[in-house]
């Protein structure tokens, strides 16, 4: 991948918390916890889910990329997860904060892996064989995929 390129998806991945932080801080918790759809994800279980995925998940995947030669990565199935997760962080502030100090984290990572690392694999069984740098895209993609569902919340909520 052409180095602008991940640039870019570097400095989309570290707009993601002021985006969220932009789209939520001042909603109140009726527009938080409304759903578009019964089986739809509210704002706040969509925060909650960044949070964890972040934490939980897609550093832990990246960790083990860095670490491990060709690890094996297994899925994440996001809805048993939520239904087991831990609520006592839900508000609006804590979920803010926490998701920025989460991806603060993963972005100092990111920030200090040397070229030969960006192209270091593992296999994942929904995606096959992944590298760090596709790791990025996909992690950028999931981002976007989720402020998307706020947006799409937002304007059914007004």
């Amino acid at each position: 991948m052409a180095t602008n390129k991940r640039s870019q998806l570097l400095a989309t991945f570290a707009q993601t918390p002021t985006t969220l932080t932009r789209l939520t801080a001042s909603l109140e918790d009726k527009i938080l916890d409304s759903r578009s759809a019964p089986d739809e994800w509210s704002i706040r279980e969509i925060l909650a889910h960044l949070v964890d995925d972040e934490m939980f998940v897609m550093r832990t995947r990246l960790e083990r990329m860095i670490k491990e030669d060709s690890p094996h990565l297994v899925s994440n199935d996001e809805k048993r997860w939520y239904s087991q997760r831990n609520t006592a962080r839900d508000g609006i502030n804590e979920l803010l904060q926490d998701f920025a100090i989460q991806r603060t984290a993963s972005q100092n990572i990111l920030t200090f892996l040397r070229e030969e690392e960006w192209s270091r694999e593992a296999y994942h069984p929904e995606i096959g064989q992944i590298t760090v740098e596709a790791l990025l895209t996909y992690w950028v993609e999931h981002d976007l995929v989720h402020i998307q569902q706020i947006e799409h919340n937002l304007a059914g909520a007004r």
